[in-house]
C-alpha cells in the first residue's frame, strides 16, 4: 500500500533533474565562497584584496541556505526528532506526519511572505549594496523568495503524501476488514 502511494507523490524525472541542478547550484555557491575567501586572505598577504568579499561571500550563503529548502523537506534532510515518535502507533506518527507538515507550511508561507516583501521593497527602490562593485539588492532577496517557495511546496507535497497514505492505509484496512492493529 505505501508503495502505491509513494509512488502517487514521487517527483517526475524533470524534478529529480531540477532537484539534482539544485544541489549543484549550491556547491558551485559554496564552492565560490571558499575560493573569494581563499583570495582574499591570500591577497591580504600581498596587499590586492578583491572588491566587497563580504558582500559576494554573504550573497553565496543566500543561495547555500536558502535554495535548497526544497531538496531538505524533499529528502528529509531538516531537522526532526523522532526518537519518541518512532514507539507510536502508525496512526499517530500519520498524525504527527501531517501535523509537521502544517507547521513547516505556516513556517514557509510566513518566512516566505516577509522575504517577498524584502524583495519587492529592493525590486521597486532599485537598492544597491555600498562597495566597489554597486550590486543590486534584489537577486539575493528574490533567491531567498524562491528557496522559500521551495520548502514551501515541498511541504505541501509531504501534507498530499501523509494524507493520502493515510487515506489509502484505511482503505486497505476496510476491504480486508480488519482493525489495523
Amino acid at each position: 500500500m505505501d508503495a502505491q502511494v509513494s509512488a502517487a507523490v514521487r517527483p517526475v524525472p524533470w524534478l529529480d533533474l531540477a532537484e539534482k541542478g539544485l544541489g549543484a547550484i549550491g556547491v558551485a555557491a559554496l564552492a565560490f565562497s571558499v575560493i573569494y575567501v581563499g583570495i582574499a586572505v591570500a591577497g591580504t598577504l600581498v596587499g590586492l584584496v578583491p572588491p566587497d568579499e563580504d558582500l559576494l561571500v554573504a550573497e553565496a550563503m543566500v543561495v547555500v541556505a536558502f535554495l535548497p529548502q526544497w531538496l531538505l523537506v524533499r529528502r528529509r534532510r531538516h531537522v526532526a526528532v523522532e526518537a519518541l515518535t518512532r514507539a507510536l502507533p502508525a496512526g499517530v506518527q500519520r498524525a504527527l506526519d501531517v501535523f509537521a507538515a502544517l507547521c513547516g507550511i505556516a513556517a514557509y508561507g510566513i518566512l516566505g511572505w516577509a522575504a517577498w516583501i524584502a524583495f519587492d521593497r529592493a525590486w521597486l527602490s532599485g537598492s544597491l549594496y555600498i562597495g566597489e562593485l554597486e550590486l543590486m539588492a534584489w537577486p539575493g532577496r528574490l533567491l531567498v523568495v524562491i528557496g522559500l517557495a521551495g520548502g514551501l511546496a515541498a511541504c505541501l507535497l509531504e501534507l498530499l503524501r501523509a494524507v493520502t497514505a493515510g487515506a489509502a492505509r484505511a482503505e486497505g484496512q476496510a476491504r480486508e476488514g480488519g482493525t489495523g492493529r
